[in-house]
């Protein structure tokens, strides 16, 4: 399912607050010409699965109310875009901060910490250049120089590996995590995300309710972190 037919959907039926199984596949024909009825249930079933639409009840549909995640990047997190881009113009990154997982949380960390992620081998360069911060900058904190330096601190800037595939986004000019890389990434990192932790069935539950999630892409970077039978558990049940 192309993300054309996720936004045409979305305005094709927009002003509609309940669709019939009629009405959708009348609409798919439209979209898919020549295709089998068969085929075109698969589609509203994939429709579904991918959080597009809901079925409050046999043979009746609905829009998701949940929405596309859009991050707000800080100061900080832009001027590091803005100094990479001009020094290292060659080095695909992903920014991300810690602070938005908060909003997904009960109890709420005192720090925010801007994630800087690329390939193992521009990790060096990327440190060095950020080393001119007022901030702190970690390379590749392992478990105890997070315990010992980084913790007690109120913002820092961690620089880390970038695992390859993972799933990512655009917002303006900077490359950034998806939802689904930060739900599978505090999974695969308790060290770094130590606060996060004790709460994951409750981010997990809040980024579903709210967002809409892509489950086979997010299921498909778990495989690849090998976390992938510990993120379905964590997966809340949604009524359809």
């Amino acid at each position: 399912m192309t993300a054309d037919v996720n936004h045409h959907i979305t305005t094709a039926f927009h002003d509609k607050k309940l669709l019939t199984k009629g009405e959708l596949l009348h609409w798919l024909e439209g979209v898919y010409p020549g295709v089998s009825e068969e085929t075109l249930s698969w589609r509203i079933h994939e429709l579904k699965s991918k959080g597009l639409l809901e079925s409050p009840g046999r043979g009746v549909y609905r829009l998701s109310a949940r929405e596309d995640f859009i991050p707000v990047f800080s100061n900080l997190s832009k001027r590091i875009a803005a100094m990479l881009a001009k020094e290292l113009p060659l080095v695909n990154t992903c920014i991300w901060e810690t602070r938005w997982l908060n909003a997904w949380m009960e109890l709420q960390p005192a720090y925010n910490w801007t994630l800087v992620e690329a390939e193992k081998d521009a990790l060096d360069a990327i440190f060095n250049h950020l080393t001119g911060l007022s901030k702190k900058v970690f390379l590749q904190p392992d478990r105890t120089v997070m315990e010992l330096y980084v913790l007690s601190l109120n913002e820092a800037v961690i620089v880390k590996p970038l695992v390859s595939e993972a799933p990512l986004m655009q917002e303006g000019k900077i490359t950034t995590a998806s939802p689904e890389k930060m739900l599978v990434d505090i999974v695969a990192e308790p060290s770094i995300f130590v606060a996060q932790q004790g709460e994951l069935d409750r981010i997990y539950e809040n980024v579903f309710s709210q967002v809409l999630i892509h489950q086979n892409r997010m299921l498909r970077y778990a495989r690849r972190r090998k976390r992938e039978e510990r993120v379905q558990q964590l997966i809340p049940f949604i009524p359809a």
